[in-house]
């Protein structure tokens, strides 16, 4: 971020200090290390001089918000007639300086991201965008609705602190992708040392309860030779894996007979142990962020969590990722501006100067991307119940669309649906959807 000093004017920082009015009107754009203040007295506001105020950066830290506060007071107005405002950006970074404003008696709004977005495409249209521009023009809207009477883009209330469950999210995913990849390697190292493992323990020789067996028996050699009774113990006390205790007798048939590696396997073994302990540990971080998640949800309005309830396929992560991407849906004005954010929109892909096809965009949140997929996926599974979404899915495929293409439209009805179910305030009624879908 930073200040553009040879632009146009609206992008200028610099000009002459400004006079006082009868109000001041303070635009703030946030960032990590600096913010960027504009601060426009009502009569700068009224004889156009306020494209050229002065916009100036104070640091994210106690001295800074000092200067800032000491700054605001010099232009000789009243607590009570400084308006203050900024946009719900900048993750965590826009809390300090708000609650420090706050403390200090100063009246903060908050405005919708497209407010100002919009009031930036109309004012320079396509142009690079300044964050001092953007200070400016908070401040004018600010200035707009106290004196001009003008409503819209004001937020009713303070946007809900989504960042923290942002960042719990993204640590979860790091955490599962994590132990994904320590999966992958230790069924290529059985693939190795035991390759018949995989025909005991089939849907997943890498599950607690095939761990387990591995951590006590190393080796096919190991298995051969330990009592039956310790496997059973293993399979049934430690894994809690009853219905594979049967199993142990086959188990043992086919270590004493495996095609695994047996010479030269030391440091494979080691390996193995060792993705093993890795495994140990990332299932417990993933309990305890799971339990962080449920935590951190249990602070959300309990009737936007009863809507996302609502709707099929729903689970705690789910709503996890989903509203830490969204935030406070109040920032969106229509069901396509949250497609955007969510990743879930097409772009239009040309070859020279004509149009060659349509793919989805590759901006927005990813995870919830990749989210909305599985979602999508999972609700119109063959062994899932019956539900609208469904319904819809089978009705592309008998119009010979692509699978991946109607799981798309599938994904694009979801964030619909949501979207207007939240704004609404109403819980999802897949009867009233079923009719509106031409099903009822």
């Amino acid at each position: 971020m930073g200040a553009q000093s040879n632009g146009a004017a609206l992008t200028e920082t610099r000009g002459d200090p400004a006079a006082a009015g009868t109000h001041l009107f303070v635009g703030v754009d946030i960032g990590r290390f600096y913010h960027l203040v504009a601060a426009i007295p009502q009569e700068r506001m009224e004889n156009g001089s306020w494209e050229r105020a002065v916009a100036r950066r104070f640091a994210t830290s106690a001295d800074g918000f000092e200067e800032l506060v000491a700054w605001l007071h010099s232009f000789d107005v009243s607590v009570d007639d400084i308006r203050v405002g900024l946009e719900p950006t900048g993750g965590l970074y826009s809390r300090t300086v708000v609650a420090w404003l706050v403390r200090h008696g100063f009246q903060v709004d908050w405005l919708q991201n497209w407010a100002v977005h919009d009031r930036r495409h109309l004012l320079i249209g396509k142009q690079a965008k300044s964050d001092a521009l953007d200070a400016r023009l908070i401040a004018r809207l600010l200035y707009e609705r106290e004196c001009l009477g003008l409503v819209g883009g004001f937020l009713h209330r303070t946007p809900m602190a989504a960042e923290g469950l942002r960042m719990l999210v993204r640590n979860r995913f790091k955490l599962l992708s994590l132990h994904t990849r320590h999966r992958l390697q230790l069924a290529a190292l059985e693939d190795v040392l035991f390759p018949e493992f995989k025909e005991v323990f089939r849907g997943s020789q890498t599950k607690l309860a095939a761990r387990r067996v591995l951590e006590h028996f190393p080796t096919p050699a190991d298995l051969a030779v330990a009592p039956r009774e310790d496997i059973r113990e293993v399979i049934y006390r430690q894994a809690k894996a009853m219905r594979l205790v049967e199993a142990a007798d086959r188990l043992q048939t086919l270590a004493a007979r495996s095609a695994g590696l047996v010479e030269g396997i030391e440091e494979i073994v080691r390996t193995q142990r060792h993705v093993l302990r890795e495994l140990n540990v990332l299932d417990e971080e993933l309990r305890i962020a799971d339990a962080a998640i449920a935590e951190a949800l249990e602070s959300w309005p309990p009737r936007q969590r009863a809507i996302l309830d609502s709707l099929p396929g729903m689970s705690v992560q789910r709503q996890a990722v989903l509203l830490s991407a969204i935030g406070d849906l109040g920032t969106f004005r229509t069901d396509r501006e949250l497609r955007k954010l969510l990743g879930w929109y097409p772009e239009t892909l040309e070859s020279g100067s004509s149009v060659s096809k349509h793919r989805l965009g590759l901006s927005g949140n990813r995870l919830a991307r990749r989210e909305l997929w599985l979602w999508s996926m999972s609700i119109v599974a063959p062994r899932f119940p019956a539900n609208p979404f469904k319904d819809y899915y089978a009705r592309l495929r008998a119009r010979n669309l692509a699978g991946h293409v109607a799981i798309g439209h599938v994904a694009g009805k979801l964030i619909s649906v949501l979207f207007y179910c939240m704004r609404n305030g109403e819980p999802y009624d897949p009867v009233r959807h079923a009719r509106d879908l031409g099903f009822g």
